[in-house]
């Protein structure tokens, strides 16, 4: 997708927010920007949350190969009778 079509869909949005908070009250328009401020809020903490769970799992499944790597480069004596 290019860009100027990106920012058209985005300015579109904006104006269907506008003119859905003008259909209400002031009083419950309030309440549904602080709501969506809320929401916005909670997204933006999964996903920190997310990125840390994943960044997490990568860097143990890292650590757990290069412990197995580094196990099966040693060395075994073994005695012949």
């Amino acid at each position: 997708m290019n860009r100027e079509f990106i920012k058209n869909m985005i300015l579109a949005k904006q104006y269907e927010r506008d003119a859905f908070l003008s259909l209400l009250s002031p009083s419950i328009a309030q309440h549904v920007t602080v709501i969506e401020k809320e929401v916005k809020g909670i997204v933006v903490d999964l996903a920190k949350e997310w990125a840390l769970d994943v960044s997490a799992a990568v860097s143990s499944t890292k650590q757990q190969k290069t412990t197995e790597s580094d196990h099966d480069k040693t060395v075994k004596k073994v005695s012949i009778d």
